[in-house]
């Protein structure tokens, strides 16, 4: 089970069918001319950013899901698997489809960067 809030709306989709993350490391490596030494900076890597798609089991769902995802807000995942709960704000597309296999749900795909919050 999966819940998204941002403190006004609430979307529960019947699954997260698609979920992927990211993170850019940001170390700096710096070759020393005339050596096969390297110099180092080591810094952290930057929050997750990703890809999830929301499995809606109606079109009324999915289009209510897809506005609530439009607006200016900072979301709550909170899941069964306690790795990916997060907040996060939508940072590309948003994407509704109805699913090529079933042509029953309504699939609602859409850019994710996590933030602290």
């Amino acid at each position: 089970m999966a819940i998204l809030t941002n403190g006004t709306d609430t979307i529960t989709p019947d699954l997260i069918d698609g979920y992927e993350s990211t993170s850019e490391a940001r170390n700096v490596v710096h070759p020393i001319l005339g050596s096969e030494d390297v110099d180092v900076v080591l810094r952290p890597a930057t929050l997750p950013t990703g890809t999830m798609v929301l499995v809606m089991g109606n079109e009324a769902s999915a289009a209510a899901a897809e506005d609530a995802l439009r607006g200016a807000h900072v979301w709550s995942l909170v899941t069964d698997r306690g790795t990916v709960d997060m907040s996060f704000i939508v940072a590309e597309r948003i994407t509704r489809t109805l699913d090529r296999d079933t042509r029953d749900v309504w699939l609602v795909s859409f850019g994710w960067q996590e933030v602290d919050a």
